[in-house]
């Protein structure tokens, strides 16, 4: 009889020592969050599989990720310059033929004037900006002669 008693015995401090090992990696795996959320996935998969009922949840509101923002940047000079590039993450995006570029840009993006081609000083304003932007002021102006200015990586405030 105590053969049986011995063999219990093993067999419930290795089932012991099995579930402690799987609790530790459980709770190491919940740490990433990656994990976690396919965990919770998984949750949900397995308690509409088993016909539990889950609450419905409303998400009230969402956080917007890559905030988009507008910017004007007028020529002060009454010149019509298609040599003159607004250019956007080191690409060429609109050129100054109308004298106004108006630019849509979103938290990161740098800008800058390319007027290499040109060879007399030009002056830039920011006429409009959106106002969660921060990286300028509505009425900076900047002075170009022949060169490649960046005007700044756009920054959002940070909302509260």
């Amino acid at each position: 009889m105590s053969g049986f008693f011995r063999k219990l015995e093993r067999f419930i401090v290795n089932l012991i020592v099995i579930a402690l090992i799987i609790l530790i990696s459980f709770q190491i795996l919940m740490k990433n969050e990656t994990t976690y959320q396919r965990i919770k996935d998984l949750e949900f998969a397995f308690k509409d599989l088993l016909g539990f009922q889950q609450q419905k949840t409303v998400q009230v509101a969402e956080i917007e990720k890559n905030p988009v923002g507008m910017v004007t940047i007028d020529l002060l000079q009454d010149l019509s310059l298609s040599q003159v590039w607004l250019i956007k993450n080191g690409k060429r995006i609109a050129d100054f033929s109308d004298g106004v570029v108006l630019v849509r840009v979103e938290e990161g993006d740098l800008l800058s004037i390319d007027a290499r081609f040109y060879s007399k000083p030009l002056w830039f304003e920011i006429t409009s900006l959106s106002p969660s932007i921060r990286t300028w002021q509505v009425g900076q102006q900047f002075r170009i002669r022949e060169q490649e200015i960046r005007l700044g990586i756009v920054q959002f405030y940070d909302k509260l």
